[in-house]
């Protein structure tokens, strides 16, 4: 092998540029084949890095897969609708740009036995869901019923997502849930 053929670590590209361009391909690579197809050496192919420069910034392909899920979750909620869009079309919105995570989930539960920083990142997400369906209902459902609006809607949620559903039908339905759920 000559020199010219050895991966670099690109030291040209300031830091910042080199994460982005690696949780690009990082993302890219989870959303179309799920955790397997998460691999550092491919990565670090197609970036032109040696994989110890993606080790560098991310000391295992957890931390990656963390953090790949993490920016997908900011660009997400970058893009969502403002407020004026109404309380369903923002649920609506986030159903159907969590559905992504759930197809993951598998690989989520299994790493996270495995590896603190996904039990963690399991974890808040898990939190940040109930968080989020509960600040949407409070305005529309008493106190006492919160706890189970909440529950009930994110088991329709996911119930659209184990199904198959694609988007249309499950805008559909979710929209009759909320419209039961909140009257």
């Amino acid at each position: 092998m000559m020199s010219s053929d050895v991966p670099r670590t690109r030291p040209e590209i300031d830091r910042e540029a080199k994460v982005a361009e690696i949780l690009s391909s990082a993302e890219r690579r989870l959303l179309d084949g799920g955790y397997e197809s998460l691999s550092v050496a491919a990565i670090a192919r197609e970036l032109g890095l040696a994989q110890n420069a993606i080790y560098w910034y991310f000391p295992s392909k957890n931390d990656l897969f963390v953090a790949a899920l993490r920016r997908h979750l900011q660009e997400m909620a970058a893009r969502k609708p403002s407020s004026d869009a109404g309380i369903d079309e923002r649920i609506l919105f986030f159903a159907e740009g969590f559905a992504v995570l759930f197809d993951l989930r598998g690989a989520l539960t299994e790493q996270a036995r495995q590896a603190e920083v996904v039990a963690t990142f399991a974890k808040e997400l898990d939190a940040l869901v109930g968080r989020m369906l509960t600040n949407a209902l409070r305005p529309r459902v008493t106190a006492k019923d919160l706890p189970a609006a909440t529950e009930a809607l994110r088991a329709a949620i996911i119930g659209t997502y184990a199904q198959g559903l694609d988007p249309r039908a499950r805008r559909r339905l979710l929209k009759f849930v909320l419209e039961r759920l909140t009257p």
